[in-house]
């Protein structure tokens, strides 16, 4: 069997897998194929797995949570609207960091805020302005702290931790790094976890910017491995839900690797990030998810039984009402450049 995913109605899939079923496994093979093929990939990896992969293709390696790597989110892109796209990206970004969208008096303030920070260093809505180096997260909190509305010096002393605390180290100087080529992988595993979901976003908002360039288009595939890190934050799980509704308009496919099934399908925007995957591939299941997924996905008694006790690398791939079983199978080769840490001391009953 050959599946195109770029042959789809859209180029997007979901992986839904338990912990050791080779989901990872099987994105690393399908990112290395796709490779092969010219497309270009980009991955966010929380747990370092995918940088034997980045090494063997030559691709870049970007080590957030390492000394001195850092991303701005204030970072304008080109465009007329550069700087209102940003500042709703940021509002984004701020409830990831707080955990909780803010209250509308919270929201105003902080509107102000951004605003304000922008004006300290001098851009403007004015485009001529947008070369100017942008403002950094303390500049907000210190906008945020000088603005006379009590909820406003709330917020900056909420973003404390991130400016002048023990989590800054992300955020306190400019982007340090503008990966490009072929293969670029986001490395999180370093990231404190207070920091994963914001980490991941920001590397999602990195990568998007470049997606996006009507210029730079060409076939792409974005991988995003414990997408539940993201999903678990309802503003993180909306940009995701975003990207996976725009993908196809940039001729990308959107990878989404999570073995919280059962936590995805039971949220409306999770659900919704599923639909909007033409290409949906389900491994060995937990009992505890089995239900919810076999509900969503309208699995027979025999496929229930199947996604139970299937060997790792075995699966369902799964089109609207149509799926088939597959065996992921890799050359040595592909097998050594996919295995990663405990993978390569697994006595496996089963060949990849």
């Amino acid at each position: 069997m050959l599946w195109d995913r770029f042959a789809q109605d859209n180029h997007n899939s979901v992986i839904l897998a338990r912990s050791g079923a080779g989901k990872s496994y099987l994105a690393k093979l399908e990112a290395l194929r796709s490779l092969y093929a010219g497309i270009e990939i980009a991955v966010v990896d929380p747990e370092d797995e995918y940088r034997r992969l980045a090494e063997t293709a030559g691709g870049a390696y970007v080590h957030l949570g390492a000394p001195g790597v850092r991303v701005n989110p204030f970072d304008l892109s080109s465009g007329p609207e550069a700087l209102t796209r940003r500042a709703l990206f940021v509002h984004t970004l701020i409830a990831v960091l707080l955990r909780e969208k803010p209250d509308p008096a919270s929201t105003a303030a902080l509107d102000r805020g951004i605003v304000a920070a922008y004006e300290s260093v001098g851009i403007t809505a004015d485009p001529r302005s947008h070369a100017r180096p942008a403002p950094l997260l303390g500049d907000l909190a210190t906008a945020l702290d000088a603005d006379g509305d009590p909820v406003a010096r709330t917020l900056a002393s909420r973003l404390a931790p991130f400016v002048t605390g023990t989590h800054r180290g992300l955020f306190d100087g400019p982007t340090t790094t503008r990966p490009d080529g072929h293969l670029v992988v986001f490395s999180l595993r370093d990231l404190p976890g207070e920091l994963k979901a914001a980490g991941t976003l920001l590397t999602l908002d990195t990568i998007w910017r470049r997606v996006s360039n009507p210029e730079q288009r060409r076939r792409r595939l974005v991988v995003v491995d414990e997408a539940w890190l993201l999903m678990s934050e309802p503003s993180g799980a909306e940009f995701l839900f975003r990207m996976a509704k725009s993908a196809r308009k940039h001729w990308t496919g959107l990878t989404v690797v999570t073995q919280d099934a059962a936590d995805l399908l039971g949220s409306p925007l999770g659900q919704a990030v599923v639909a909007n995957a033409a290409t949906q591939i389900l491994l060995r299941q937990a009992p505890q998810a089995i239900d919810a997924l076999a509900e969503a996905f309208g699995l027979s008694a025999g496929e229930r039984a199947y996604l139970l006790g299937a060997a790792r690398g075995q699966g369902l791939l799964a089109a609207g009402v149509d799926r088939v079983a597959f065996t992921a199978l890799a050359s040595p080769e592909e097998d050594d450049v996919c295995r990663t840490g405990i993978e390569q001391t697994l006595d496996d009953t089963f060949d990849l």
